[in-house]
């Protein structure tokens, strides 16, 4: 794996000493005209995998100014949108990011499928591609809604001010998408890439798993908006072969962490390095770590005497995570000296030194810059599937689980998935024992009563530092319950409500005017965060 994340590396350097260093804002320009002659469509397929999970600058920004702070994993008081004010560049960090720019995962994946489609010596890796770009669009419309799909990234077609299509439209063709691609490796041999696919590769069967485990995800995305429809893409995707454990997860390795580019893991190194001490375990998800016993606490969490110091710093430490010792940073706060001003909440440190007081994230799991980006993994199927047995989808398929039976398994398997953690495999191997997790089984049995807010809390906890999906499912499920802060705050933007969904970029409005606005008219409050995305129904 090693050498895939070394060609990782030189694939992003590859293709950008390819373009010029311009920042192209729309949607379908093509910058210095890729062609078939100077691109090497490999390195450009290893290229999109690795941007569309995220790099520094969306991850920052979208990822943990607001994704995470919103979702109360963790909190800022040096950070104003801990309270939703607006910020145009925020907003649109990851639609910048994935559309526009030297990096456009998007138009890369594109170029590569129209080159790979008609080739019979890349067959398999065309599915590949297919299934890159159905996760990158499934990320951007559950965080935008109606966005450019069927004409986006099409610059030598001339196409440059593409339609916003409907989420629904677009969710229809996710699921028709990853359906036929998974067809088409059933048996397959393994992908002509090989190690250019830095998540599996190029083993077919694995990626055959991975396109059904995100359409599962994709089709329970649809139970509040049409309740039918996900039933029957949960059942064929359960049919058609999920993961099967641990063994199958889709995660992106980052064995060099080298926080200087994008070689590193993003939310770890937006943690230890770009912005360190800035954010710590919220109040309330520390809470819920403490009130259930839950012995993953020490792995999420650690108390550092200097947490502002720098992963390249040799004042940097990676602290003390006692499970006694961690303290959940109140949300809500800033640094202003007024209303909200930190110093005045309730247990604040009486010396004052807040930052060494505060947990902030484990620096040998989460904000370990060598540590995995996990993308979909057997632990969030096994609550999926634990929803669907409870709702009654699985009758008819090949799942004999019930919605116990799934729950338990996904909480073992999110337990065990800390195994991945090399540089706290002793704290591991020390606290989450078969012993230790049935204990937590025991302490925090079923409840039939309490499913969905059990099953989906479950998930909260299992995506942590992957705010998107973390967003997204809360946004579904409506759990954990989360308070909102003070909606008094100063140019916030929500009425003390938390976010739905993140705005389209200021320039669309201009630059895609037409399209822009007929997509904004679809919008319940127009182009704002309050808006509900068409899955997200009341």
């Amino acid at each position: 794996m090693k050498k895939y994340i070394l060609y990782a590396a030189f694939a992003t350097v590859g293709l950008l000493g390819n373009t010029s260093c311009s920042d192209f804002g729309d949607v379908n320009v093509d910058p210095e005209h890729f062609n078939d002659e100077n691109m090497e469509f490999d390195l450009m397929f290893t290229n999109a995998q690795q941007q569309v999970l995220g790099s520094d600058w969306d991850v920052w920004r979208n990822g943990i100014i607001y994704g995470a702070t919103m979702m109360q994993h963790v909190t800022s008081a040096d950070w104003s949108q801990v309270f939703y004010t607006w910020s145009s560049d925020y907003n649109s960090a990851y639609w910048d990011a994935i559309y526009s720019g030297d990096r456009a995962a998007i138009r890369n994946i594109i170029i590569v499928l129209k080159q790979w489609e008609n080739d019979p010596e890349h067959a398999v890796d065309y599915q590949l591609a297919r299934i890159v770009k159905a996760y990158a669009f499934h990320r951007m419309t559950d965080l935008y809604g109606d966005i450019p799909y069927s004409e986006a990234g099409r610059p030598d077609e001339e196409i440059f001010y593409p339609k916003y299509d409907t989420q629904e439209s677009i969710y229809d063709d996710l699921l028709n998408e990853l359906n036929e691609a998974q067809a088409a490796l059933d048996g397959a041999a393994d992908a002509q890439v090989g190690a250019a696919d830095i998540y599996y590769g190029g083993d077919a069967q694995a990626w055959r798993k991975f396109a059904n485990s995100l359409m599962l995800r994709v089709a329970m995305r649809l139970s509040k908006v049409d309740p039918t429809k996900a039933e029957t893409w949960v059942k064929t995707a359960v049919n058609n072969g999920l993961f099967e454990s641990n063994d199958d997860n889709a995660m992106l390795q980052h064995p060099e962490g080298n926080v200087n580019n994008d070689a590193s893991e993003p939310y770890a190194k937006i943690y230890c390095q770009s912005d360190p001490g800035k954010f710590y375990i919220s109040e309330f998800f520390m809470n819920l770590l403490k009130d259930t016993k839950d012995p993953r606490l020490g792995l999420i969490a650690t108390v550092c005497e200097n947490p502002t110091a720098a992963y390249t710093s040799d004042a940097y430490d990676e602290g003390n995570s006692d499970p006694a010792i961690q303290v959940g940073m109140p949300i809500g706060y800033d640094l202003d000296g007024g209303r909200w001003d930190l110093s005045t909440a309730e247990g604040y440190p009486a010396d004052g030194n807040w930052r060494a007081y505060y947990s902030t994230v484990n620096r040998t799991t989460y904000s370990d810059p060598s540590a995995p980006t996990m993308i979909i993994t057997y632990a969030e199927n096994c609550f999926l599937l634990a929803e669907a047995a409870y709702r009654g989808w699985l009758a008819g398929t090949n799942a004999t689980g019930t919605a116990q039976s799934y729950y338990e398994e996904g909480v073992r398997a999110a337990m065990n998935q800390f195994s991945v953690y090399s540089n706290a495999i002793f704290q591991v191997n020390e606290t989450l024992t078969a012993d230790a997790i049935d204990e937590y089984l025991r302490n925090n049995p079923f409840d039939q009563s309490r499913a969905l807010e059990q099953i989906n809390t479950q998930y909260y906890i299992n995506t942590f530092c992957d705010s998107y999906e973390t967003f997204a499912n809360w946004r579904r499920s409506g759990y954990p319950v989360l308070t909102p802060v003070d909606k008094g705050y100063p140019n916030a933007v929500t009425n003390g409500t938390i976010p739905r969904r993140f705005t389209y970029p200021t320039t669309e409005s201009t630059v895609n005017e037409a399209n822009y606005l007929e997509a904004v008219s679809r919008l319940n409050d127009g182009d704002a965060m309050t808006s509900r995305v068409w899955w997200d129904v009341e």
